[in-house]
């Protein structure tokens, strides 16, 4: 059952997690959806990881013909470097192929792993739910994939017994952050936080393209418009749920 957790309170319980992981559809989109937070949380001594499910190589620039294991190369290596910038502990890549994630058995016992091995306290993913057309079909497959992951496999030792050989015990998640949903209900104040998530987008230099009007536009502005519904300079807007 999902329990509603109010405000301060909320906020206090998220920037008191110790180990984060975020699941994420390709490199760059934990920090471009958190980064801000994810410094945040780094700041507080929180342990952060990125698990990756792609690694991006459908996201080639039209005007650039690249050899895809080269490509492939570049965007692990782009995220690498930005996570360090903002201080993530390790990045974790699955390799699946880009634009061709599904919500599969498989997938969710590799994010299970992850979760077990980190012992994680709070999961940030992808909201699945969002009625945004335009939502990256990968973005979709990896939230619902998270999600079960999160409840109920990662917390019973009869999801993937397997893990027990090596090791990882059940555990139970009580956090939840889902990115990119259409109502949020927690924002986080990133107004000191935002230029390390401007340099680490810049780390992603195979993106530029992305974001039409220039990284430090495009990212300010949003977080402006996420800081002004909640009375913040600037401000990343999350989904919160308190599992029990």
């Amino acid at each position: 059952m999902s329990l509603p957790v109010e405000g301060t309170d909320a906020l206090a319980r998220v920037l008191g997690a110790r180990n984060v992981l975020f699941v994420g559809a390709h490199p760059d989109d934990p920090d471009a959806a958190a980064g801000g937070t994810v410094a945040r949380l780094v700041s507080t001594g929180a342990r952060v990881r990125y698990l990756i499910v792609t690694s991006g190589d459908k996201g080639v620039p039209n005007e650039e013909i690249a050899d895809p294991s080269a490509f492939i190369e570049r965007r692990e290596t782009e995220q690498r470097a930005s996570a360090a910038w903002l201080g993530v502990d390790e990045v974790i890549f699955l390799r699946q192929r880009d634009g061709e994630v599904f919500d599969t058995i498989e997938l969710r016992g590799r994010i299970v792993r992850e979760i077990r091995r980190m012992r994680a306290d709070l999961v940030i993913a992808h909201d699945p739910l969002t009625r945004m057309f335009r939502q990256h079909p990968d973005h979709r497959a990896v939230g619902f994939a998270t999600l079960a992951a999160v409840f109920p496999s990662c917390r019973l030792a009869s999801f993937y017994p397997e893990h027990m050989v090596e090791g990882l015990q059940p555990i139970d998640v009580h956090m939840l952050l889902l990115v990119g949903g259409d109502d949020a209900n927690l924002s986080i104040d990133i107004t000191e936080t935002l230029e390390q998530k401007i340099e680490a987008l810049n780390l992603h230099t195979s993106q530029a393209s992305a974001f039409v009007g220039g990284v430090r536009d495009r990212i300010t502005s949003r977080a402006r418009r996420s800081g002004e519904a909640a009375g913040l300079q600037y401000a990343e807007a999350f989904t919160f749920a308190w599992l029990d």
